[in-house]
């Protein structure tokens, strides 16, 4: 329901944002910190504090983890609606302004 392009284009709507690359993928931040990336296997990544992840996840939007924390998700875009996704982006760069 959602595309690689819906996300750029989110992500890139949000205040202060910037374009780079993390390991050699698309990624973007927020003052200096990564909030939003493209993995190698075309899902969008979303960097979200531990409340929020459980939150977030449900269909097409699981947790990442870090040593066995949750440090964000990960979104299959094709199963994922365009507004849950903006809602996503949003709860991503606000996270990471805090």
């Amino acid at each position: 329901m959602s595309t690689l392009d819906d996300f750029r284009r989110m992500v890139l709507a949000m205040p202060d944002v910037t374009e780079g690359t993390h390991f050699r993928m698309p990624a973007f931040a927020v003052r200096g910190k990564n909030f939003a990336s493209i993995d190698k296997t075309g899902h969008a990544m979303l960097s979200l504090g531990e409340d929020d992840v459980a939150g977030a996840v449900g269909e097409g939007v699981e947790p990442v983890r870090r040593s066995d924390k949750p440090i964000g998700i990960r979104i299959d875009l094709a199963l994922v609606s365009p507004e849950r996704l903006a809602e996503l982006v949003e709860l991503a760069w606000q996270h990471r302004c805090r």
